[in-house]
């Protein structure tokens, strides 16, 4: 009676832990495969050289909520848009960092991107 007990007990651990584990992978996996979909991407204005227009890329399901953008420079906003044209006021090399939000928040994709500005 005792082992049978003990064998009940022990599958009910694993069960449980197998259980709560896997939430946590698929939930990581899902973030991982929507981040393959996102790109951020740049053009330099053919009339300013320091102004530089953004693209977020996205060909996922889920819905964009919002992009924050920081421009490397000090400079952060957060927009609803997929793009963004942002003047720096000295050349340099900057790394543009974004936190794409999709889902109000349930996923998070960070693209980042390293721009030189003349």
């Amino acid at each position: 009676m005792k082992l049978r007990i003990f064998y009940l007990l022990l599958f009910f651990c694993f069960a449980l832990t197998t259980n709560s584990c896997r939430k946590a992978e698929e939930a990581a996996v899902d973030c991982l495969g929507e981040a393959i979909l996102t790109s951020m991407h740049y053009d330099i204005s053919t009339t300013n050289p320091k102004q530089l227009d953004f693209t977020i890329s996205y060909s996922g399901e889920k819905t964009l909520t919002s992009v924050e953008w920081d421009f490397g420079d000090g400079n952060k906003t957060t927009t609803t848009n997929k793009t963004i044209s942002h003047t720096y006021s000295t050349s340099g090399t900057y790394e543009v960092k974004t936190n794409v939000n999709l889902d109000k928040g349930k996923c998070t994709v960070s693209p980042k991107k390293s721009v030189t500005v003349e």
